[in-house]
């Protein structure tokens, strides 16, 4: 079984492999790889940008009228009916038990 090669080992040896086949080429080969890759055009991927952009716009833009159109319903607020108490005494507020508070240390606790 094989220890695996480190990274850097690896890189060293596809280097070495790399100058070795350049020096096999013949000069005239070398400067016709070389004039071809100036010559070509460079591929940029800016359509690919443009056109999502342009695609993500429309569809937004689809949204936003589609909900000008239809605007969503929303259902009608239902008001709480309130409670009357005839206990009108339970309301009341009773003066003594403001005194009282006031007497006793009740109130600091």
């Amino acid at each position: 079984m094989s220890r695996p090669l480190s990274p850097t080992h690896d890189d060293a040896s596809l280097q070495q492999l790399h100058a070795q086949a350049v020096a096999q080429l013949s000069p005239a080969t070398l400067a016709r790889l070389r004039s071809a890759r100036h010559a070509a055009p460079r591929r940029t991927r800016a359509h690919g940008w443009w056109l999502a952009t342009a695609c993500s716009a429309v569809v937004a833009l689809g949204l936003g009228y589609s909900f000008t159109l239809h605007p969503p319903v929303t259902p009608p607020v239902q008001v709480a009916a309130t409670a009357t108490d005839d206990n009108g005494d339970v309301l009341d507020e009773n003066p003594d038990l403001y005194v009282w508070l006031g007497t006793t240390d009740l109130a600091m606790e």
